[in-house]
């Protein structure tokens, strides 16, 4: 996996259980109707807060949690990221920014089907197969780099600012 997509995915999962820290900061009320880029970075930055603690994964796990603390931990990362797609989904951006938006919330949902290779895995007991997992990246299927790339390219090239999303350039491998 190219270091840009292991940079993505990190992002994407930190930003998912961003603001979950000591204060628990509630769900955001997202806006309806046509966005501007503007008003569009702005719900977007907000579109994941108060998910975490919603499904439990604000914290960090015990190094000693069992296998299946550990896969009720990635069970609530999957409804969260579920949430989490359904609500930028919801978010009407400019159009030329729809396509991009589209690819991402595709591959956070991707990511999440992809998160049941590791739940399985900790359901059989398997936790260090779900650890090498989940540590190397190879839990990211094909189709989910594919989309979040995709994505991160095209918010880039409208000139979107958006947290979750690094600065820096998209290369490919």
């Amino acid at each position: 996996m190219s270091r840009p997509v292991v940079v993505l995915l990190a992002c994407l999962a930190a930003f998912a259980v961003a603001g979950c820290g000591a204060k628990a900061l509630p769900v955001q009320t997202l806006p309806t109707g046509q966005l501007t880029q503007g008003q569009y970075e702005d719900a977007f930055d907000k579109s994941a807060v108060g998910l975490a603690p919603k499904y439990g994964v604000g914290k960090p796990l015990d190094p000693d949690a069992t296998a299946a603390a550990q896969a009720a931990h990635v069970d609530g990362l999957q409804k969260l990221l579920r949430e989490w797609a359904s609500r930028l989904e919801g978010l009407h951006p400019p159009a030329a920014a729809a396509p991009a938006q589209a690819r991402y919330v595709a591959g956070i949902r991707s990511f999440a089907v992809d998160l049941d290779r590791a739940k399985a895995a900790l359901r059989a007991g398997d936790v260090k197969g779900a650890n090498r997992l989940l540590s190397t990246g190879t839990i990211v299927s094909a189709r989910t780099r594919a989309d979040l790339v995709a994505a991160r390219r095209a918010f880039h090239s409208l000139g979107y600012s958006l947290e979750d999303l690094d600065k820096s350039p998209v290369t490919t491998d």
